[in-house]
């Protein structure tokens, strides 16, 4: 089983890394919009503790190393706040406590990323970027249920047998 999550970690750190440095459109705001957060969070429906947390720092935290450097720090600190809002437990992606988590997680973002400019830069740089912070997070939840959902339709979390039994 061991085995198993860390094969299974290992492919969502490709996939997010993947997703964000190919896949990313810059949103006019100094950011980019991608579909990492989204696999983050699934990740983090998926696999238990502490295997979702190490997913969601060191997929977009290697991509920050190649690409932005100076956002790495703050990266591998925020992801894995963010993977903490959902629960692994359960047969299915979207229960009640993973409907929400995506809007929780997208707020944590957007706050301590706004913090982040404040730090990196300044006051003027962070109200600037907060409109693209938005955007990421209000997209990242768009695509989290419907990836969720797909996934839930086809039985993922049995497949992978990661699901704790309820």
């Amino acid at each position: 089983m061991r085995l198993r999550m860390v094969t299974v970690s290992a492919m969502f750190i490709a996939l997010i890394f993947i997703s964000i440095y190919l896949l990313s459109i810059p949103n006019g705001f100094g950011g980019v919009i991608h579909f990492g957060d989204s696999l983050i969070y699934i990740a983090a429906t998926v696999l238990p503790f502490p295997f979702n947390v190490i997913v969601a720092a060191a997929g977009p935290g290697l991509f920050n190393l190649v690409r932005v450097p100076h956002w790495f720090p703050f990266t591998i600190i925020i992801k894995p706040i963010m993977a903490l809002c959902f629960t692994s437990a359960g047969s299915i992606i979207l229960n009640s406590r993973n409907k929400i988590a995506p809007v929780l997680a997208g707020a944590i973002n957007t706050i301590l990323y706004f913090l982040g400019n404040i730090i990196l830069f300044d006051l003027s740089v962070a109200w600037s970027a907060l409109p693209g912070l938005i955007i990421q997070a209000v997209g990242s939840v768009i695509f989290f249920f419907i990836i969720a959902y797909t996934l839930d339709k086809a039985d993922m979390k049995k497949r992978l047998v990661l699901a704790k039994q309820s």
